[in-house]
């Protein structure tokens, strides 16, 4: 029979986890839930405090449905007695807080205080999710931390303490759901480090005055109201990417004041890559579209563009855009309502449409191929003048049969240096230069 010392011995070997270093520990554990951290204290005495060194605090939608378990009524403010408790036996600095509020009712000054709190731990990473309540405004404690470097947030008031916010340290910033009103044009924010941006949903965001010397990616997602002075602001940026949805609003948008293509590719003159919606194409023809633009944008190296082959301004935009793009290497276009129209055809059939060879220009990818005469020609001439093109992938329209997918191949037979793939639902076409076609089921 095995005595007492020998066992502990034997556990001892066995337990190799716990004699690691906490850091490793804590690597181990980071992708686990928080409640699953939460649940080694029940592993030894060893680990009975675990838990409250973890430098991550996930607490989502997921922790507080495991929470409640099958607990059909709770008390009022159970979730935030909940938060309180776990702030206030955590010890040691935070590396990431996640908290999505949507989930119970909470009042601004709770929010205050578990900020504050782990602000003055050295917190590196805010998550704060709040999309079924009413906006919060966020504490100034977050302005004014120096040890943040990265900051989501979602459906809130920014009310900056101070005319000039300093984020010393941040390097991503993340804003949803969120109203920006003309009071916030007083306020400058200085954020030396940035170098993500992303805007989802937002509203007002032309009054945001940001200096960001070091941004790279820049993304304006169904966010309207942008004023052509905005872009101003992102001069250095290498990563742009807007969409934006108008629809109906397109009547009553103010083009005007909407950046267009020349500005944009002054303003931007070191973009590397560009990412536009077909609403965001058409107000950035809101000029007389020349041939080459004014500004050659010599960085830009890869475009993803969603386009209305029905729309002369877009198609010519587009068109342009390529032309003024000398070292363009990559295109992506989404074929949107494609439509037919004789002005696009006559303009893409001119021989003087394209007089110059995309040097550089070396895959092109196509979606949503509705196989109109417009789409056919753009594509022939890109295959015309692409000496370095040495990949074209075309995703045709779910309605396209395999007979129409055929006679689109034959249409666009002209270069013997091409890899050509056609998908078309469930059959892939794989066409080699020497005009081998496979048809896979």
């Amino acid at each position: 029979m095995m005595n007492k010392t020998n066992r502990g011995k034997e556990e001892d070997e066995i337990d190799r986890i716990s004699n690691l270093p906490k850091d490793i520990i804590h690597e181990i554990f980071k992708d686990m839930s928080f409640r699953e951290v939460t649940r080694t204290c029940v592993l030894s005495k060893k680990w009975r405090k675990f838990w409250t060194a973890h430098p991550n605090l996930i607490l989502d939608r997921q922790f507080f449905q495991e929470t409640i378990g099958n607990r059909r009524m709770i008390e009022y403010n159970y979730f935030g007695d909940i938060i309180d408790k776990i702030l206030l036996q955590h010890l040691g600095s935070i590396d990431k807080f996640a908290l999505d509020m949507s989930i119970f009712y909470f009042y601004n000054w709770d929010l205050d205080h578990w900020l504050l709190n782990v602000t003055i731990k050295n917190v590196k990473e805010v998550i704060i999710d709040n999309y079924n309540h009413d906006p919060f405004t966020l504490p100034f404690c977050i302005f004014n931390c120096s040890t943040l470097t990265y900051l989501y947030i979602t459906n809130c008031i920014v009310k900056p303490p101070y005319p000039t916010i300093l984020f010393p340290n941040l390097l991503e910033l993340n804003l949803k759901s969120i109203n920006f009103s003309q009071d916030i044009a007083n306020h400058v924010f200085n954020i030396p480090l940035l170098s993500t941006l992303t805007f989802t949903s937002c509203n007002g965001i032309h009054f945001l005055n940001i200096s960001a010397p070091k941004i790279e990616f820049l993304t304006i997602y169904k966010s309207h109201k942008i004023c052509a002075n905005f872009l101003e602001h992102f001069q250095n940026v290498r990563v742009l990417c807007i969409v934006i949805f108008i629809g109906e609003e397109s009547a009553n948008y103010e083009q005007e004041r909407f950046i267009t293509w020349s500005r944009l590719l002054f303003l931007c003159s070191n973009l590397r890559g560009l990412a536009l919606s077909n609403s965001c194409i058409g107000l950035l023809g809101a000029e007389i579209i020349p041939k080459r633009f004014p500004f050659k944008a010599y960085h830009l190296e890869d475009v993803n563009l969603r386009v209305e082959f029905g729309d002369i301004d877009q198609v010519s935009g587009v068109l342009s855009l390529i032309r003024s793009s000398p070292n363009l290497r990559s295109l992506e276009i989404d074929v949107f309502s494609s439509g037919r129209s004789i002005e696009v055809t006559h303009y893409l059939a001119d021989p003087n449409c394209v007089d110059q060879q995309f040097e550089r220009l070396e895959c092109v990818e196509v979606t949503e191929f509705q196989g109109t005469t417009s789409e056919v020609i753009f594509l022939k001439l890109i295959l015309a003048n692409s000496p370095s093109l040495s990949k074209m992938i075309v995703g045709s329209y779910d309605e396209l049969d395999v007979g129409e997918v055929r006679g689109f191949y034959e249409q666009l037979r002209m270069s013997l240096n091409t890899l050509l793939l056609f998908c078309s639902d469930m059959r892939f076409f794989h066409i080699k230069a020497q005009y081998n076609v496979e048809v896979h089921q």
